[in-house]
């Protein structure tokens, strides 16, 4: 705890240093950018848990019991049929490929908020920046730039930020396709647009709706909403530990999925 305290003092130390309301008190008045995070817009703060139950981003099947009825390319479906997930209709434990639970590898933006962790929500006048508990992960969003013309791909994206009255708009594009959108394995290619849409409906309440337009993957765009509770509890420290991932296969579900010898 001790070190994820530090790390996460020194990372809001960075943000707050870097921030362009500091660096405006010490230029002069005429060039000092005006806050973007303030009265006007919708205060999003604070720690955010997760309300279970939905390990699919299908808006018709949240709790994947038909996953394969999402409307997949040729591509898509090729890929969905040779995952095997850990959660939904086709859950199982043998032969596991997750990419996750096989090899600590990030989980993508959309599947980090289907994980039972918290996330949190920092805005600044530069920038908002959403922090996940499960595997330490952050993401910065910037709120005063446009999205490069050729991003690269990568694991997190590249995410461009607005207020649209009470609602923080966030696109993002630029990511790669390593990784799936949910828990029930629905893949996503390179070519994935990600709109995220969160309001706060009440003081204790955020609502995150999520646009997906992938036409490599999917034969129209499609979106879906999560409910999240303010929690009072502070953000943990979960790492993805790949030689404990291996002890829980090798002592506990081969114990459990295999047929004992004779």
């Amino acid at each position: 705890m001790f070190h994820y305290e530090m790390r996460l003092a020194i990372l809001l130390l960075g943000i707050a240093f870097f921030s362009p309301a500091l660096r405006a008190q010490t230029a002069p008045a005429s060039s000092a950018r005006q806050p973007v995070a303030g009265a006007q817009s919708p205060d999003l703060s604070g720690n955010w848990a997760v309300q279970g139950g939905s390990p699919s981003w299908d808006p018709s099947d949240p709790r994947g019991a038909n996953p394969e009825q999402l409307p997949m390319t040729p591509w898509a479906m090729e890929k969905f049929k040779a995952a095997r997930p850990p959660f939904g209709a086709r859950a199982t434990f043998e032969a596991v490929n997750d990419p996750v639970q096989k090899y600590c590898d990030p989980p993508g933006i959309t599947r980090l908020y289907l994980y039972p962790w918290q996330f949190s929500l920092l805005q600044t006048s530069g920038g908002v920046y959403i922090l996940y508990e499960f595997t330490g992960l952050w993401r910065p969003i910037a709120i005063d730039r446009e999205h490069p013309k050729d991003p690269d791909s990568t694991w997190m994206g590249d995410s461009i930020g607005k207020y649209e009255g009470d609602t923080f708009v966030v696109d993002t594009i630029g990511l790669n396709d390593k990784t799936w959108i949910d828990q029930v394995g629905h893949p996503h290619s390179d070519a994935l647009h990600l709109v995220e849409r969160f309001r706060r409906l009440d003081h204790d309440t955020l609502e995150l709706s999520v646009t997906f337009d992938d036409p490599k993957a999917y034969l129209k765009p499609f979106t879906a909403k999560r409910v999240f509770k303010r929690s009072n509890s502070p953000l943990e420290v979960t790492v993805c530990s790949l030689t404990e991932m291996q002890s829980f296969d090798d002592e506990v579900m081969k114990s459990t999925t295999q047929t004992p010898k004779k």
